[in-house]
């Protein structure tokens, strides 16, 4: 006996230990995305000033050597950004003295400046090549690639560039083309700072100018958190450009799913647990159903969602629609819930029953009115925790063939969908700058979705049994 509590004890401890380092891992898987996720807010605030940032990159003639820098990809007609002039193909250079190669310099730089919610910071850019330079001509002298300058911009002649200039080397860079003459210009000027000191060849002879290309003005940003996070979930995603994501169209896709989901599993779940519970004989058939509904609910999600391929989506006709992945998602978590509900139904007292029956009442009027709201709360609870498992699944509407994004809302059960695992999959897998952190938000988002649904569970499951118990 001493032995077997000594073991028993043991155990316990093991348990508890497995229990808490788990809980300590969720933690910090918690807080560590939480912290991924910080710079939503200082993305949307440059998206609400106006600008979308793509990452750049430049190779540096003779070395191995490639050199990054930021373009601005999209300017918002109306915005903070246009009225200051900037356009579509400009180069930013630098944000509060921080040198900006890439768009997450950007977010960092509009994130760390002091100030409040609304704050206005020195912003350097340099405009598109035809603005900055001119009209650039390549040309070849002695097998050597040159580039001349054509026809002078305006920002070119008051540099004291003139036509006919050969272009030879900003900062050391040598230049060989005319798109990367700009692009070394830009290059030198994140790097190195202006003014640029610009090698040209003029009258056959070499000569250095000093020049500044860029164009300097103060931006106002406005970092608000609550208004990030609400946009990102309420605005439609941008394939494109990862400061203008948003979750809204995965976010209806999967409560549409689950709202199909609902409609199938709950009915037939509660119907079957009644059936083996109440009604089904003891018998080797009763056995075996009971066992292929135990094995059924630890069934692999991919496996659902082969099945709901060739049954739903290509038997039925039903395609890569809403209607489709609700149907398979039901499958999934059907056997979970008639294993749920059969414990919440056990859980009646057998005198309840007996009693009921005693005064007349039919096994239907039994179950109806006296059994079912006694198992109520832990049905309930069962229910929420299997839509709680399957608004996490993407292996079975991965298989079925859902979108990984859609821009678009849908409207209609037959209509094409993603859902937020995918979307958080797809995000994830992207290497451009912001994707992560986008990715991580909309992780955060889902992990509170299911924590209220955990919390709902709980407070439906204490409410209903007040209410029975008094």
């Amino acid at each position: 006996m001493i032995r077997r509590r000594a073991v028993g004890g043991v155990f316990a401890v093991l348990a508890g230990a497995a229990l808490g380092l788990s809980l300590v891992v969720l933690i910090v898987l918690i807080a560590t995305t939480a912290l991924q996720a910080g710079p939503i807010t200082s993305m949307r605030a440059v998206s609400g000033a106006g600008i979308s940032l793509s990452l750049r990159s430049m190779d540096v003639p003779g070395t191995r050597d490639t050199l990054a820098y930021a373009t601005i990809a999209q300017v918002e007609a109306g915005s903070p950004a246009a009225g200051l002039g900037m356009a579509r193909g400009d180069a930013m250079i630098a944000i509060a003295e921080t040198a900006v190669d890439r768009p997450s310099r950007a977010w960092d730089a509009v994130g760390r400046a002091p100030g409040g919610r609304e704050v206005t910071l020195p912003v350097v850019w340099m405009p598109r090549p035809e603005i900055t330079l001119g009209t650039l001509r390549a040309t070849a002298v002695d097998g050597a690639p040159r580039v001349v300058l054509s026809a002078p911009s305006g920002s070119a002649q008051a540099g004291a560039l003139r036509a006919g200039d050969v272009l030879r080397t900003v900062g050391g860079i040598p230049i060989v083309g005319t798109r990367q003459a700009w692009e070394a210009l830009v290059a030198v000027a994140q790097t190195q700072g202006t003014p640029l000191e610009l090698v040209v060849e003029r009258d056959g002879e070499l000569e250095i100018v000093r020049w500044d290309p860029t164009l300097r003005a103060e931006l106002s940003f406005v970092r608000d958190p609550l208004r990030a996070w609400w946009t990102f979930l309420t605005t439609l995603s941008e394939p494109r450009y990862p400061e203008r994501a948003g979750l809204l169209p995965a976010f209806v896709g999967s409560v549409y799913v689950v709202l199909v989901m609902a409609a199938v599993a709950f009915p037939l779940g509660i119907a079957g647990a009644v059936y083996l519970e109440e009604y089904a004989p003891q018998n080797v058939l009763t056995r075996v159903v009971e066992v292929l509904v135990a094995n059924l609910a630890g069934t692999p999600s991919a496996v659902v969602g082969i099945i709901g391929l060739e049954v739903f989506a290509r038997a039925l006709g039903a395609g890569r629609s809403i209607l489709a992945g609700g149907l398979t998602l039901s499958i999934l978590i059907l056997p979970m819930m008639i294993v749920a509900a059969r414990e919440a139904l056990r859980a009646v007292p057998q005198t309840l029953r007996e009693a009921a029956l005693a005064v007349g009442a039919t096994r239907w009027e039994t179950v109806r009115h006296h059994v079912l709201p006694y198992a109520l709360p832990g049905i309930l609870t069962g229910t929420i925790l299997s839509f709680s498992r399957a608004l996490g699944e993407a292996a079975p509407l991965l298989l079925l063939g859902a979108f990984l994004f859609v821009t678009y809302v849908p409207q209609g059960l037959g209509d094409s969908f993603t859902v937020v695992p995918l979307q958080i999959f797809e995000w994830a897998t992207r290497p451009q700058d912001g994707f992560a952190t986008v990715a991580a938000a909309a992780i955060v988002i889902l992990v509170a979705f299911l924590l209220l649904l955990n919390v709902v569970a709980i407070v439906l499951r204490t409410r209903f049994q007040r209410r029975w118990s008094g």
